[in-house]
């Protein structure tokens, strides 16, 4: 057994101490990333047709038409885009009657309004036709499910899948990129963001 000098044991006993003693930096938990990187309006997974009922359109005109058919067609066509229920109506410039027609439609969701060219090819047999509009309606509701299904998928933490608080709840806006983002985190701690994009089938999600 070595004995250490008197005058040097208080001062090396204690920087062996400090040596050897708990590394706290090591021993805490690394810190959790936040729920959200920012404030946002949090999503839902319940699908709208879900929690509000079928969509159905009204106003069909006389029914067994071609008329009747084509104006139903052109309010289910709306409803598809905006992927949310509501009360439908529609008003065109012309009659869809026999032979080939050119006109103006406006479909009504609530009270927006989604103006269509509308193409019309009617026979006897058969009724053919197309439109075109140049606006789609964005739905709080369908953003909403739809988001939440696209974290799910990316395996996001639970309470992290937002949106704007500024997405309106139903409005209508040019196809193509809109002003809104939604995000999510991961189980990693990554966030990811995306914008909202008015498709004319619906609504899609781009990458930044």
């Amino acid at each position: 057994m070595h004995l250490l000098p008197a005058s040097l044991g208080l001062p090396v006993l204690l920087a062996l101490a400090a040596c050897s003693g708990p590394d706290t930096a090591a021993a805490e938990p690394p810190s959790s990333p936040s729920a959200s990187p920012r404030p946002g309006r949090l999503v839902s997974g319940v699908h709208p047709y879900v929690a509000d009922g079928p969509a159905r359109p009204t106003d069909y005109g006389t029914p067994g038409t071609a008329h009747a058919k084509i104006m139903r067609e052109l309010q289910q066509k709306v409803l598809a885009q905006a992927g949310a229920p509501a009360h439908t109506s529609v008003t065109c410039d012309k009659k869809f009657i026999t032979g080939n027609v050119k006109t103006k439609c406006t479909v009504m969701l609530d009270d927006l309004a989604v103006p269509m060219d509308v193409t019309a090819s009617i026979s006897d047999r058969h009724a053919a036709w197309s439109a075109t509009a140049s606006v789609g309606v964005l739905a709080w509701t369908n953003v909403s499910w739809l988001w939440n299904s696209e974290a799910v998928n990316g395996k996001a933490r639970l309470a992290t899948a937002m949106c704007d608080p500024a997405l309106p709840d139903q409005a209508v806006f040019p196809f193509g990129a809109t002003p809104f983002l939604c995000w999510y985190t991961t189980a990693e701690g990554a966030v990811v963001e995306k914008r909202v994009m008015v498709g004319r089938r619906g609504i899609t999600f781009e990458k930044l």
